[in-house]
């Protein structure tokens, strides 16, 4: 966009010899408005901090006739990421009178602070002196020539703008030698106004600008000047006058120039202005040509990514801390979670072993308690079947089977198994025709333990399996009343 390098501006840049002619042909087409486009590598002399607004490398060639020699200027800039711009100009002229040549170099470096801000520095070094350019420093800072010395100086500028397209800058150069002031010294401020015209098929654009030159010795001069682009930035048209103590010189200037932004770009510029004094008048031409190279959007395009990649990496950043808060939060949970689970493991573990306790109160009740299995063994004394019965006895048996499902209750979900045995008694004959023998007589026991235990404390019937053994696996002797009554007993089995 053209508000990024219009920049109307009056600005002091280093001083050397030909100051009219190291400037573009655009600045002396606008009357000597020195530094008046940032776009233009030459208005680093006016004011270092201009080429901070340059968006792509940059080369410009300059040149002017004058009394059959040829002055010429080369410049260039070079955007640095992160640190502005860098770049420079030389002006060379051949004296043939003399045998000699005049050579001036300066180096500069653009630096933004902010949108709105912009500071540079200039330092150079001027081979030699002559007096007799003294018409071609009009209109811009005639009457220097003379100020010039051979040796190093230096300058100092400051460019403010704002968004609605006005710029301020300032500018302060040594013309002494060395970097000293023991000559004159100028302040250049310069003020103007930039805009774009989008809703105008003609006029693609519009500049003016006014600058004022104080020099520490009172030498004042003045110079205004005003541009205008036709036919999208292509055809360029701009006027401007300068003056001084010498008079008036009016000045006129055009350019022709490619618009591709994003591709390489050449502008051919020409200037004209009549300088006159007291004694004579003398027209000055002067040509330059530009070369822009590469996307003058990139640094555009490039800062639109960065932000993009900026957001997308605080996103994630976010979408990160979010998702550490949440698995956090998860932690907490299962902590808590399982701290309650132990909680209640342990509250489960100490029913269980008041459960088991209580139910080991029961006379003729054995219980073995290992890391596996529960086993509990009901005697004669606890549980005692009627001879030749399968009936629960009522009610001291349903009373030991009640206190052993409370037990049960501790283990939910867990598998039983219960085991009948018996002695090696036969049945006596009145039994006979009910059961056939102690293996029929415990099965049916152990089913009628096994239905108590799913009819009346709710056990699953998928958990709780019965098994009548009769008299096949004895734990005592049973030719022994004492021994007998040991193996008549009942088992249950908890698998933990």
């Amino acid at each position: 966009m053209i508000k990024w390098w219009i920049v109307p501006l009056a600005a002091a840049g280093v001083l050397f010899a030909y100051e009219d002619v190291s400037f573009s042909a655009r600045t002396l087409g606008l009357g000597g408005v020195q530094a008046v486009l940032s776009g233009d590598v030459m208005a680093s002399p006016a004011n270092p901090a201009l080429s901070a607004r340059l968006t792509r490398s940059q080369v410009t060639l300059s040149g002017a006739p004058y009394q059959s020699r040829f002055y010429w200027t080369a410049g260039f800039s070079q955007p640095v990421k992160s640190l502005g711009n860098i770049g420079g100009t030389l002006l060379y002229y051949p004296d043939a009178d003399v045998s000699r040549n005049e050579t001036d170099l300066r180096l500069f470096w653009a630096i933004p602070l902010g949108q709105y801000f912009n500071f540079g520095a200039a330092i150079g070094n001027h081979s030699s002196y002559y007096y007799g350019a003294y018409l071609l420093s009009r209109p811009g800072n005639q009457a220097y020539l003379d100020r010039t010395e051979v040796g190093s100086f230096f300058s100092l500028g400051l460019l403010c703008s704002t968004p609605k397209g006005f710029n301020f800058g300032v500018a302060l150069r040594d013309a002494g030698v060395n970097f000293s002031f023991t000559a004159p010294s100028t302040v250049n401020a310069g003020f103007g106004w930039g805009s774009e015209f989008k809703s105008t098929p003609l006029l693609s654009s519009a500049l003016l600008a006014v600058e004022g030159r104080f020099i520490t010795d009172g030498n004042i001069q003045f110079s205004l000047g005003a541009e205008g682009f036709l036919f999208d930035e292509i055809l360029g048209l701009r006027a401007g006058m300068n003056y001084d103590q010498e008079g008036i010189s009016p000045a006129l200037g055009a350019s022709l120039r490619t618009h591709r932004i994003e591709k390489t770009d050449f502008e051919l510029h020409y200037g004209l202005s009549l300088i006159s004094n007291q004694d004579s008048a003398l027209t000055l031409h002067q040509i330059s040509l530009n070369v822009l190279f590469g996307d003058a959007r990139k640094a555009v395009k490039d800062s639109i990514l960065a932000a993009q990649a900026e957001r997308a990496r605080r996103l994630r950043e976010q979408a990160l801390a979010r998702e550490r808060d949440r698995l956090r939060e998860e932690l907490d949970q299962i902590k808590k979670e399982r701290a309650a689970l132990e909680r209640e493991r342990s509250d489960i573990e100490r029913l269980r072993r008041e459960a088991l306790e209580e139910v080991g109160r029961i006379p003729g009740l054995g219980i073995v308690d290992t890391d596996s299995l529960i086993n509990i063994t009901l005697t004669d004394q606890a549980l005692r079947f009627d001879e030749g019965s399968a009936q629960i006895p009522f009610p001291e048996g349903y009373r030991v089977l009640a206190r052993i499902g409370e037990f049960l209750a501790n283990y939910p979900g867990k598998v039983l198994r219960i085991e009948v045995h018996t002695d090696n008694v036969p049945l006596a004959e009145e039994f006979g025709e009910t059961y056939k023998d102690n293996q029929a007589l415990s099965e049916a026991r152990a089913e009628v333990v096994r239905s108590y235990f799913i009819n009346v404390e709710g056990i699953r019937a998928s958990l709780i399996t019965a098994k009548g053994l009769g008299s096949k696996e004895p734990v005592a002797d049973n030719e022994t009343e004492e021994g007998r009554a040991q193996n008549r007993r009942i088992v249950i089995l908890i698998r933990k």
